[in-house]
């Protein structure tokens, strides 16, 4: 018999592999593609779905991204601007401090060698939890060309039809 992780991998597969593309293949310069996204695996696990409105997370090392298996039933408009997001902290992750960060707004890519990198990177570190997402979602719309925003009652993801992403959002 088929589990319901497996059944739901064989959705949700599909969409995370696509939005990977899009991530992997994007030049925030000419001739630098955002390639070590390449490397992030999907694991399907309910554990992640620990509160109504958590169906995702990325580890810290961008190198895997954990759906819960009741994703694969969530619309088309929350499903794919949701992996978006979780792309948006791989790449935050894999790639630290080369992004300025801008919310509601796209980040923009900070060249290697670029002045005071140290203070970038120790900044960085320093993020509160609201800053982390919110690149995130900065990241995201950089890459997609789209705003990331949060809807109806559990806030979340969405292309259209929400608002920014709150402060203390959990």
């Amino acid at each position: 018999m088929v589990s319901d992780e497996e059944v739901a991998y064989a959705i949700l597969e599909p969409h995370f592999d696509a939005v990977r593309d899009v991530f992997a293949d994007y030049e925030p310069e000419p001739g630098h593609a955002l390639v070590k996204l390449n490397g992030t695996k999907l694991l399907v696990d309910s554990a992640v779905r620990d509160s109504q409105r958590h169906f995702a997370a990325c580890r810290d090392d961008g190198l895997l991204i954990v759906l819960a298996p009741q994703a694969a039933y969530l619309d088309h408009n929350t499903l794919v601007p949701l992996i978006c997001h979780e792309f948006g902290h791989a790449a935050d992750f894999l790639y630290p401090a080369r992004w300025e960060l801008r919310r509601n707004r796209p980040a923009i890519w900070v060249p290697e060698g670029a002045p005071k990198m140290a203070k970038r990177r120790n900044a960085w570190n320093a993020r509160n939890d609201d800053s982390v997402e919110w690149a995130a979602d900065s990241i995201a719309q950089a890459v997609v060309g789209r705003p990331i925003q949060y809807c109806g009652p559990c806030m979340l993801q969405c292309f259209s039809g929400g608002q920014p992403r709150p402060s203390n959002l959990r």
